[in-house]
């Protein structure tokens, strides 16, 4: 065991620009599993106002760090198949004076844990000092929600989350490393050494100058064999790694987005026993001398219309102004239950017509007066829950007609709930005048349970308000953390692709000797060498942009639901193109950046050498 370390040991210090792009590689995994632990701890952490959403954004974390765990292991596989490519020549001395298949196994997994206990200290030492830096240079625009309670975001490391952080990257390494184990334990020392040597390239028959480096890319493709296959499977991953971060960012975002309340100031009213006219007018007036902005208020009736699972509606009041402007006039009258108006959904068929009948025979009889079209006033109904609560749409009444009618069904203790609107911008003035007003009309802040009693909460949604700088922080955050991950997914996919196409290019030198000792030019190289890198990006582009997209808009999906799916659809589509356009740039990037690194490999080699190579 002693000696197979030793021999590990030498190897893997020898192994020159391989050993560096394989431990870059292994650094930036490593680095990527920390920061989704500590990131995802902290980040959920940090959203006490969300308690939801926190949970939303550690399960996501989670579900990404195992996702990254296979996609690495497959990713880091194909530099371990190369890595096997190079040792194949001393591994097969090995076995020749008397290795056991066990020993030869074990010095693939010796190589792993080399590497894990190289990267994985380092890894979780320069994930915790990003996530520190990123988190201090954005405390100028925490701190202004430090002042209205929200919780500062700071860096959580628990000597729990600092193990598994550990443990990721040796688990991801290992599984890595299993392939070329398996078969490192079944080479035979006479296929080690045949396996160590570049044949030269068979005859090439008289054709045209322009087809011969075409001809000998194709043949160098299919000779490369599991070495193309790794470098394509190392750009699949790649891809489907940021695809999936990527689509996590924008469908959490979104996601979160759509929780947003589409009015921008409101006071939710809980009245007993209480005269709730004169309260409604009195916040009306004082709303509109404040600001001189909109305003208006209405009440969840509870009244529902239920007739099948396709036919089913709910009505609600708008105060008498406010449906004047709505409707273009006032409630038509009507003979026979309630007036209303129906407002039918946005998108669908309409599913109740004017002059019908709904509800008859009972005290809650409505009678549809008319259809109306326009949009409602933002905050009557949300759109997140307009489809999901009011399938069908809604049934729309003035507050005087059903006043009118309540009064004379109503029995019992009177209790309702009122929803009062104000559509501005600036709450500094606005806050202090609704309170005055609501204490001088005998209303609490807090509802208690009593005779007679008028509770009522504000929400102040405005731009400069508490609530609208968190969520603004909560999308930065998102933004921050997830384009680091993805930043750090293409160093680590590109420092892997590239040490993979060194290496193979290491290993081609004899060819590369033969090939200009026949006579082949600077020219004919390149073409050959530009073949090489079109067929690796047709395929693996190929390969990874059909699944990726796919992945893409099945994890949006998934995070938003159907409806808000299909409401956001092209901001997704606009954010998937320009995810699917920077892969496919990075990706041809990089291949010629290997071309180049390749070209001047075979050119700059001394050929008397390299023919003498084995």
């Amino acid at each position: 065991m002693k000696a197979m370390f030793l021999v590990t040991w030498r190897q893997w210090l020898r192994g020159g620009a391989r050993t560096w792009f394989v431990a870059f590689s292994a650094l930036v995994c490593s680095a990527m599993l920390a920061a989704v632990q500590f990131g995802g701890f902290s980040l959920a952490a940090s959203f006490r106002l969300e308690s939801t959403f926190a949970q939303v954004v550690l399960a996501a974390s989670q579900f990404i760090e195992v996702l990254l765990v296979v996609f690495l292991a497959v990713l880091l596989r194909g530099t371990f198949a190369m890595s096997l490519a190079q040792r194949t020549r001393m591994l097969g001395q090995l076995a020749s004076v008397g290795a056991t298949r066990r020993q030869l196994r074990q010095s693939v997994w010796l190589d792993a844990l080399l590497l894990a206990a190289f990267s994985a200290p380092l890894g979780v030492l320069c994930a915790a000092g990003g996530l520190a830096v990123t988190f201090r240079l954005m405390e100028p625009f925490i701190d202004k929600l430090v002042v209205y309670g929200v919780q500062e975001i700071h860096l959580i490391v628990t000597p729990w989350s600092v193990l598994l952080a550990l443990a990721c990257p040796m688990v991801t390494l290992l599984l890595a490393a299993t392939g070329a184990a398996r078969r490192a334990a079944r080479l035979t020392p006479i296929e080690a050494v045949r396996g160590a040597a570049e044949t030269p390239p068979r005859s090439v028959r008289r054709r045209e100058p322009r087809q011969v480096p075409a001809l000998l890319a194709s043949r160098s493709v299919r000779r490369a064999g599991g070495r193309f296959r790794t470098q394509v499977s190392i750009i699949v991953v790649c891809a489907l790694m940021i695809c999936t971060a990527d689509s996590f960012s924008r469908g959490l975002i979104q996601g979160y987005k759509t929780q947003f309340s589409t009015y921008t100031y409101r006071v939710y009213l809980w009245a007993v026993n209480t005269d709730t006219q004169k309260l409604l007018a009195g916040l009306h007036e004082t709303g509109r001398e404040v600001t001189g902005a909109d305003t208006w208020s209405t009440e969840r009736t509870g009244w529902w219309v239920w007739e099948s699972q396709t036919r089913s509606t709910s009505l609600v009041t708008l105060d008498d102004d406010s449906f004047a402007r709505w409707y273009g006039g006032p409630l038509p009258e009507t003979q026979g239950g309630l007036a209303c108006v129906y407002a039918p959904p946005e998108e669908g068929e309409q599913a109740f017509a004017a002059g019908e009948v709904l509800n008859e025979g009972t005290e809650q009889a409505l009678k549809v007066a008319g259809v109306c079209t326009a949009p409602l006033p933002a905050g009557v109904l949300w759109r997140d829950t307009y489809m999901a609560m009011y399938p069908n749409g809604v049934l729309i009444t003035s507050q005087s007609a059903f006043d009118a009618v309540r009064g004379t069904a109503a029995s019992g203790e009177d209790k309702r709930e009122f929803e009062f609107f104000v559509d501005a911008e600036d709450s500094s003035q606005l806050t202090p005048a609704l309170t005055q007003t609501l204490t001088e009309l005998g209303a609490s802040e807090h509802f208690f349970s009593g005779q007679t009693n008028t509770g009522w909460q504000i929400e102040d949604l405005t731009p400069d308000s508490p609530t609208r700088l968190y969520q603004n922080a909560v999308q930065v955050l998102l933004n921050v953390f997830v384009g680091g991950f993805e930043a750090l997914a293409a160093l680590g996919c590109g420092a892997a692709l590239l040490g993979s196409i060194g290496a193979e290019t290491q290993l081609r030198r004899r060819e590369f000797a033969l090939l200009r000792s026949a006579g082949m030019t600077r020219r004919g190289l390149a073409a050959m060498l530009r073949r090489e890198t079109l067929l690796r990006c047709a395929w693996g582009l190929g390969l990874c942009l059909p699944v990726g997209v796919a992945l893409w808009l099945c994890i949006a999906r998934w995070l938003l639901g159907n409806y808000s799916f299909h409401q956001t659809l092209p901001q997704l589509l606009a954010c998937m193109g320009l995810c699917a356009g920077a892969i496919a740039l990075g990706v041809a990037v990089l291949c010629l950046v290997a071309e180049r690194g390749a070209l001047r490999v075979a050119l700059g080699s001394d050929i008397r050498t390299d023919l003498a190579r084995e």
